[in-house]
């Protein structure tokens, strides 16, 4: 979990920003020599890589470090073209760790600020919130800070929150996108021409 937690948080800070003049913002081609070019992760999410009109047609994967090379041999030029699957078991694992963690968060604040059990349905089990309904969360939550300890204490849980809406949200848009929800990630699960990608370095 604090692996994945490293990496979607990496993911975010990342996503923050646009990489001018790239074609994609979760995958980095480079030609690492006259033979050969490297694809890897930016953001250090596993991938299916999908090579498709060349001469070495395949799905491969990528994982959250390191690189997969190919040939440039195998590439046709303005014809062969990549692009990055996220699949559903990876998204599955990181969904799943993410809301474990949510619920771990949860059973900590409400021991820390002593919420009686009856009052824990103030919380989502899935941590299916928008902007608005996680505001009036915190604002439930705020009622039971009545000391300055416990007060601290849900300025911590705060962090916490924000941190794993932010990460679920970010990981559930590009799941969507990469199974062709037209979002602000799909042009990251486009085809690339990898001959136009390389000539743009």
């Amino acid at each position: 979990m604090k692996n994945i937690k490293q990496l979607l948080c990496i993911a975010l800070i990342l996503c923050a920003y646009n990489r001018v003049g790239a074609q994609n913002e979760q995958i980095a081609i480079e030609q690492i020599n006259g033979n050969e070019f490297a694809v890897s992760s930016i953001n250090g999410i596993p991938y299916t890589i999908v090579l498709e009109s060349s001469n070495n047609d395949g799905q491969f994967n990528l994982a959250s470090t390191g690189n997969i090379t190919f040939k440039i041999g195998d590439v046709i030029p303005d014809k062969s073209t990549l692009r990055i699957v996220f699949e559903e078991d990876v998204f599955r694992t990181f969904e799943g760790n993410l809301i474990q963690q949510y619920h771990s968060d949860i059973e900590w604040i409400s021991s820390s600020l002593d919420i009686p059990k009856n009052d824990l349905t103030i919380f989502a089990l899935r941590l299916d919130y928008t902007d608005e309904s996680l505001e009036e969360l915190k604002g439930k939550v705020f009622e039971y800070a009545e000391t300055d300890q416990k007060e601290d204490y849900f300025n911590q849980w705060i962090e916490k929150i924000n941190y794993s809406y932010g990460a679920i949200n970010f990981i559930r848009e590009i799941y969507a996108a990469s199974k062709g929800e037209d979002n602000s990630q799909r042009d990251n699960f486009l085809p690339i021409i990898i001959s136009k990608e390389l000539n743009n370095k």
